[in-house]
């Protein structure tokens, strides 16, 4: 199995500053920040690793930019580590992919400072599609192909 050398570094967590003014009638956004305020990437491993792993990777999306800059590389460390329990590699690379490919479309600034762990993330589950069972999986291909045409 190919591997890359990680690149990402867990530095201090997004302040309450960075997460900016939650409207308390936004219980999404609400329960994120309950889960996620003040955890570094080493913990939120466990997050993505549980038993409602898609549930915490969803919530990647609506957190704002510089919690989402942050815990994207929390899961970007999770991929390339590959522990999965709780979630199965398929759904942990086939969430990255979507996930990105969605930031892409609607926020495509707040990747482009990550854009080297990004596209080498997406190389890795390329390159092991074995282990990520995306063998001859034209969705997969698809949108890795979009990713790295748009960013």
């Amino acid at each position: 199995m190919k591997n890359i050398k990680n690149k990402v570094t867990d530095t201090k967590p997004p302040s309450l500053k960075d997460w900016g003014d939650i409207p308390k009638d936004n219980i999404d956004l609400n329960y994120i920040y309950k889960i996620f305020f003040e955890k570094t990437n080493s913990e939120v491993q466990t997050l993505f690793n549980g038993i409602v792993a898609i549930e915490y990777v969803d919530a990647l999306r609506w957190m704002p930019a510089r919690p989402f800059s942050y815990y994207i590389k929390g899961f970007i460390d999770f991929i390339l580590n590959k522990h999965y329990a709780g979630i199965d590699a398929n759904d942990a690379a086939y969430s990255f992919l979507r996930l990105i490919k969605e930031k892409v479309d609607s926020n495509k600034s707040s990747l482009l400072p990550l854009k080297y762990e990004i596209i080498s993330t997406i190389d890795f589950i390329i390159s092991n599609q074995d282990y990520f069972r995306l063998v001859d999986d034209e969705e997969s291909y698809k949108i890795y192909q979009y990713i790295k045409s748009n960013l």
